[in-house]
């Protein structure tokens, strides 16, 4: 997996910087090229209006659409490298969804970069639909931040690779292996759900059949670890709730980078709406990587 050419999407706002600065620090670190893009809603309006219009609605909205790609390009040319930069672009649609599935096609990017609105924001946006359908269509990693915690340009990374172990582990393993150095850190990551946690908090408390399950995965995960070469490897099994043992796992980890997986739409459907992919982007500092199943993500 490479991602050779990365596309930040950005809505102008102060909080898409994030996304501009977690675009350069992944350029930097891939060698990647960049387009910085925004959709503009209104731009599709002016594409219909009789070219000539010279009503006091057309000039606004012509205004507006002008300063917008004004205001990308100063975005772009500020927050990326400029040996990186390889382009901007406007798309021009009346649903943000439709223009960036035209900024994809377009650029046919390795990877999708965007900025969500903070704990509120992020809910509104994941649920509200348009990084939830993105990651459901673009066919390839889509990379959320909501900037509470930067990527170092040079430093080690630690990142915490999510794993459910409905499927066979190694394939997704190997995958993100092969885009760290030895420098950085890949921590396998899992929690077990005691079938005792959905009979009330009595019986989650003593989870009998949590030790046997927490001995398996990390035995399976340790043959795993053996058999993957690049980065330092680690295992780290635990058994409650998912979502909320991950992050208690980020925060006592320090990690940098939370990468998560699907298996395909009904994998997205368990993932995403089943909560915890959400739920680490929502409650987590650390930017959340989540990637297609792997015969639509691997472009070599």
């Amino acid at each position: 997996m490479k991602f050779e050419r990365i596309l930040v999407l950005s809505d102008l706002s102060e909080s898409s910087h994030a996304g501009l600065r977690l675009a350069d620090s992944l350029a930097h670190r891939f060698h990647s090229r960049v387009t910085v893009a925004n959709v503009h809603t209104a731009g599709a309006l002016l594409s219909r209006i009789e070219a000539g219009n010279t009503t006091n609605e057309y000039r606004v909205a012509a205004w507006h659409r002008a300063d917008s790609e004004k205001t990308l390009r100063t975005l772009a040319h500020h927050g990326i490298d400029p040996l990186r930069l390889e382009s901007v672009e406007m798309a021009d649609s009346d649903s943000a969804r439709v223009g960036i599935a035209e900024l994809i096609a377009k650029v046919k990017p390795d990877l999708v970069c965007m900025a969500t609105h903070g704990r509120t924001g992020i809910k509104h946006v994941l649920l509200g639909s348009v990084a939830e359908h993105t990651i459901r269509t673009a066919g390839v990693p889509v990379i959320l931040t909501r900037g509470e915690r930067e990527l170092g340009r040079d430093r080690p990374l630690r990142v915490m690779l999510a794993l459910d172990l409905f499927n066979e582990p190694e394939p997704i393993v190997t995958q993100v292996a092969s885009l760290l150095t030895p420098k950085d850190t890949l921590l396998l990551a899992h929690v077990v759900e005691s079938a005792y946690l959905h009979l009330g908090a009595h019986a989650a408390e003593h989870m009998p059949d949590a030790p046997l399950l927490t001995r398996a995965a990390e035995e399976r995960l340790s043959g795993v670890k053996v058999r993957t070469h690049g980065p330092a490897l680690s295992v780290h099994v635990a058994a409650g709730k998912p979502g909320v043992v991950l992050i208690e796992m980020e925060k006592a980890l320090e990690v940098d980078l939370i990468v998560a997986h699907t298996h395909g739409r009904s994998g997205f459907d368990h993932l995403m709406l089943g909560s915890v992919a959400e739920y680490l982007a929502r409650r987590g500092i650390s930017p959340v990587l989540v990637l297609p199943r792997i015969d639509r993500a691997v472009r070599e």
